[in-house]
Parts: C-alpha cells; structure tokens; sequence
C-alpha cells in the first residue's frame, strides 16, 4: 500500500471521527449544562449560597443556548413547505424568547434576594454558606474547562462557528464557578457579604445578557430589518451584474441562521421582459453565492430613467 494511500484512508478515518464528534457535542453540551445547573440548584438551596444559584442560572443559560443550537440544526434547517412556505427558522427565536424571560425572572427573585443578604449581612445576622458550596464551584469549575476543551477541540477541527462560540460560553461559566468559590470561601472567612455580592453581579450580568437575547428574538418574530451592512453587501454585489442601471430597495430579515432578502432593481427601460428575468435571475445568483446564509432572494424590475 503507498503512502498516498495511507494518507488518504487516514484522512478519510479523521474526517469520520470529526463529524461524529460535532454531533455528538451539541448533546454534551446540552447534557452537562443541564446537569450541572441541577447540581448546583440543589447545593445552592442546601448550602444557602446565593452566589451558586446564580452561577446554576448561567449553566441554565449555556443550556438555552444548546437547545436553540440543536433546534436549528433538527427544525429550523428543514426545508418549507404547504404550510410554511418560509421554512422553520421562527423556531429558534420562539425557544430564545421563552427562556430568556425565564432567566430574566428568575435573575429579578434572585438579585433581590440577594439584595436582601447583604442588608442581613451588615446586621450580622445572616449565617455564611456552607463548604459544600466551595467545593461544587470547584467541581463546576473543572467541568467547564474540560467542557471548555472539548468543544474547542471539535469545533477546531469542524471548523464550527457554533461550537467555538459555545467554547467561550463555557470559559467564561468556567472562571465565574471560580469567582463564586473564591465568595464562598471569604463569606466563610468572615466577609459575609461577598456571597450575596457575587450573587447580584451574577444577576445583573444575566439580566443584561438575557435582555439582550430576548431583544434579538423579537426583531426575528417580527421580521426586523437585519445589519444594514449585509443590505449594502447585497446591494453592492446586485451592481455589479450588467445592466443593472440602480437598486431602489432593499429588504432583509432573519428567519433562524437563513437570511430572506426583497429587492427591487432598475435596469435600462429598453430591455424586453425576457431580458429583464434573465437580468435578475443572474442577480440571485450572485447574491446567493456572495452573501453567506442568505437562503432565498425575492427580486423584481423596474424601468431606469436618468
């Protein structure tokens, strides 16, 4: 057997174990987080840490965010149909908007009952969290930077946008478990106010993301203009086909990770209709091979007068 050979079935046999493992990672990912926030859901209640609970928020967060990862690899990617002639891309946005109320609220109880802590903790009278707090944040710690290596590690190799995103989701959980078992463990040294502290920079941090992603959700349900600079790519890229003269408009919505556009151009008011079609079919064709996730272009014509 040569060494080409070699080479090629070994490729062959990476690229296999590549795709096996970007499966399989979004339901690690899914799996941990939920895992871990019902581990620390539960310490947190038992221990009396309010700083845990709002770090089990953030496991809740990265677990939102695999579903919604999950839900556009399984719904949203389905091709339309009779009855949804746009596809299933509002799927997503649906699932962001409903858990990031969650969060919200559940971020709200727990910034006032944190609140709460600090103002007991300058009378002393609040007793600080148990250890078994520090040593689930210890554990959660250690799991998102395993977490942490293991998506990276997959998402390097499958060169996934998703997966390298969902890596920096989970070191930045990874650093926070540390910030919450370094609070557990100065409450205990008699600064009793440092867990409820954490605590409320937990909340307000999750507020502000979680405003941020319900915020995005709604522009999706409600068919908000996108960037306007992928409206000037596709502009750009229209102009650069003959003939046409000018774009009088230029319409772009997010449905999931596809991107709809609506445009209308101008060409020289000589051509026949025939023309015209072939003008802008020659137009989507470029669009859609030019801007990146744009899955249809709804285009019409109009006569150019100088």
């Amino acid at each position: 057997m040569s060494s080409n050979t070699v080479t090629v079935n070994r490729d062959c046999q990476l690229y296999k174990e590549c795709s096996f493992c970007e499966k399989r990672a979004v339901w690690v990912c899914i799996f941990s987080s939920l895992a871990l926030t019902a581990f620390k859901v539960i310490v947190g209640f038992i221990s009396g840490s309010k700083a845990i609970l709002g770090d089990a928020l953030y496991s809740f967060k990265d677990f939102v965010i695999s579903v919604v990862v999950m839900i556009g690899i399984r719904v949203s990617g389905k091709p339309a149909d009779e009855r949804h002639p746009y596809g299933h891309g509002k799927v997503e946005f649906l699932a962001i908007l409903l858990m990031s109320i969650f969060i919200i609220i559940a971020a709200v109880f727990l910034f006032i009952h944190s609140i709460k802590d600090i103002m007991m903790s300058i009378q002393n009278k609040i007793m600080p969290p148990t250890l078994i707090a520090f040593w689930a944040a210890l554990i959660s710690m250690v799991a998102y930077y395993r977490l942490t290596n293991y998506i990276n590690c997959v998402g390097e190799r499958v060169k996934s946008p998703v997966l390298k995103v969902n890596a920096i989701h989970t070191h930045t959980d990874a650093v926070s478990s540390a910030l919450v078992a370094m609070a557990v463990l100065g409450t205990n040294f008699g600064i009793f106010f440092l867990d409820p502290f954490v605590a409320i920079i937990e909340a307000l941090d999750l507020i502000r993301v979680s405003s941020k992603m319900l915020n995005n959700s709604l522009n999706g349900i409600m068919d908000a203009q996108t960037d306007s600079e992928i409206a000037k790519k596709i502009e750009s890229i229209a102009l650069l086909v003959p003939d046409v003269r000018k774009v009088s408009k230029v319409i772009t919505r997010q449905a999931g990770s596809h991107l709809y556009a609506d445009m209308t151009i101008k060409i020289d008011p000589h051509k026949t209709h025939e023309e015209g079609y072939l003008i802008i079919n020659q137009v989507r064709e470029s669009i859609l091979k030019g801007v990146k996730n744009i899955t249809g272009v709804n285009l019409s014509f109009e006569p150019y007068f100088s």
